[in-house]
């Protein structure tokens, strides 16, 4: 197992953002997204952190997984859900740690915020391959479900 060094991403990180995102969707959902908005998207991100931001796991200089946080304010809390997304781990690099990487990363930042009650994920109904990796490191599954209401079909 490597121990993968964990940053946050830049602007040079675009492109790989925009690919493995795209290459997430077509995994987990078998859909391909409209790359301008994706490339946009991962712009606004990168321009705005309060929009989430990125980790990303790297072996050298190579970028071979991803992990986005978001938070979310909770007011019967007075506290932050920490929401983490777009988890994304290249094919040739799943099973040698890299998830576990971005999630002791992720712990470690959770750890030192007194303003973050939680941690909050979701997973498309279809992906049931990673549920017992969730299962292994702790997660539950929440009592809420998630509904949601678009102004367009993507």
């Amino acid at each position: 197992m490597n121990d993968f060094v964990i940053r946050t991403a830049e602007q040079k990180d675009l492109s790989v953002l925009v690919a493995f995102n795209n290459a997430l969707a077509l995994e987990t959902e078998h859909r391909g997204l409209d790359m301008q908005r994706l490339t946009q998207s991962m712009q606004a991100i990168l321009d705005d952190k309060r929009k989430g931001v990125y980790w990303l796991a790297c072996d050298g200089d190579k970028v071979v997984g991803q992990l986005m946080y978001v938070f979310e304010w909770s007011t019967w809390r007075n506290a932050n859900f920490m929401w983490l997304t777009d988890l994304y781990v290249l094919p040739a690099y799943r099973r040698k740690g890299v998830f576990k990487s971005l999630f002791r990363h992720a712990m470690a930042f959770y750890h030192t915020r007194e303003d973050i009650i939680g941690f909050r994920f979701y997973v498309d109904k279809s992906n049931t391959a990673v549920v017992p990796l969730y299962h292994k490191v702790g997660w539950k599954e929440s009592n809420y479900n998630l509904w949601e209401m678009k102004k367009y079909e993507d």
